[in-house]
């Protein structure tokens, strides 16, 4: 069963078919290498360029919306304390404001009150001299009929100043 030629009938092996057949792979393995192989390890490589490049672009936002957001952020403490100032400011305003108010209030209602006690005053004197000159020609018409007789003028004036004199103490 075994042939001259080194191989076996049962099993037909061929070195020369399996020599062929490594050839012809290798031959298979070095186009696809070239005409596959190549191309696709290009488009990775491609795409992962490009998915670098996205992430680069996304962590580059993202660094510049975080320093845009401590950005705003300053921003937004400054206006509150400009804000915080100006509200400040407008109360002292006010308070300075409303003190010159009432201290002006003041001063015009002292004022005032001054001025109605002068004419309280006024009012009184003018009020006891026509009450004065009122007492003295009802006396002296009195004194006329009661004394049926003529006095002196000026004795009888005199008598009723010290009687309106005694009357207003």
């Amino acid at each position: 069963m075994v042939t001259m030629a080194g191989t076996l009938d049962f099993l037909s092996v061929n070195v020369w078919h399996i020599l062929m057949a490594i050839g012809n792979l290798l031959i298979l393995v070095l186009i696809l290498k070239k005409f596959l192989f190549k191309p696709v390890q290009n488009i990775i490589r491609q795409r992962e360029e490009e998915v670098e490049k996205v992430y680069s672009d996304a962590d580059k936002a993202l660094s510049d919306a975080n320093a845009e957001k401590e950005l705003y952020r300053k921003k937004l403490d400054d206006a509150k304390a400009e804000a915080d100032s100006l509200i400040k400011t407008a109360s002292d305003r006010a308070k300075a404001e409303s003190s010159e108010i009432i201290s002006g209030a003041k001063a015009e209602a002292e004022r005032k009150l001054k001025i109605a006690d002068e004419d309280i005053e006024l009012a009184k004197k003018k009020a006891a001299d026509e009450m004065r000159d009122s007492i003295s020609e009802m006396v002296i018409s009195l004194a006329e009929k009661v004394v049926e007789k003529e006095i002196d003028p000026s004795a009888h004036a005199s008598l009723i100043d010290e009687a309106i004199d005694s009357l207003g103490e």
